[in-house]
């Protein structure tokens, strides 16, 4: 089961990729903790026993994929549900891809395309600015919204984002996580 607490990992086998994909998919709009445990009981009814290949479990999955994210308490289920049988189908490589490639599949957008690759591999210079980074940047005084911007305003603060961590000497991912970990409380 993925833990948010400490959700950087850059060793994941294929499987574990895969996880950490449809977690960050699903996990927006709710909490970190709530989809983790979410996520956890959905694959175990759709892949009960080894081997665990939740990309082959979803695409094998006979029944209504939108029924089953509401069975698990995921909201936004219809729109998720597209989102996660494109990823599943889109062959795309998770090693690899880059945000761009990312951000063509329903329900990924720039803070869930840098969040995957920001906590998947080690040399990702990205900002995940969801609301506790953009509560993090306003109390230092940065202008920043209330919700996840995108455009030019997103590259914007992100660019204060890696300047911070950097200042900090942390990589990206750990900033990010210091801060989720202090604001999620």
């Amino acid at each position: 089961m993925i833990d948010p607490t400490c959700i950087t990992n850059y060793k994941l086998n294929n499987e574990e990729l895969e996880e950490h994909a449809i977690f960050w998919l699903l996990v927006a709009g709710k909490t970190a903790k709530t989809i983790a445990k979410s996520l956890d009981k959905l694959l175990q009814e759709i892949n009960p026993k080894p081997p665990y290949r939740p990309f082959k479990a979803i695409l094998n999955y006979k029944a209504s994929l939108p029924d089953l994210l509401k069975k698990h308490g995921i909201g936004c289920y219809n729109g998720k549900a597209k989102g996660l049988s494109q990823l599943v189908k889109s062959g795309i490589d998770l090693r690899t891809c880059n945000v761009e490639e990312l951000e063509k599949i329903p329900w990924i957008g720039p803070k869930t395309a840098r969040c995957f690759i920001v906590h998947s591999r080690s040399n990702a210079q990205y900002a995940c600015l969801d609301t506790h980074v953009l509560k993090y940047l306003r109390s230092k005084g940065v202008d920043a919204p209330i919700s996840t911007p995108t455009g030019k305003q997103y590259l914007r603060l992100e660019k204060i984002f890696l300047d911070l961590a950097k200042h900090a000497k942390m990589t990206p991912a750990q900033f990010d996580l210091m801060i989720w970990n202090q604001y999620s409380k």
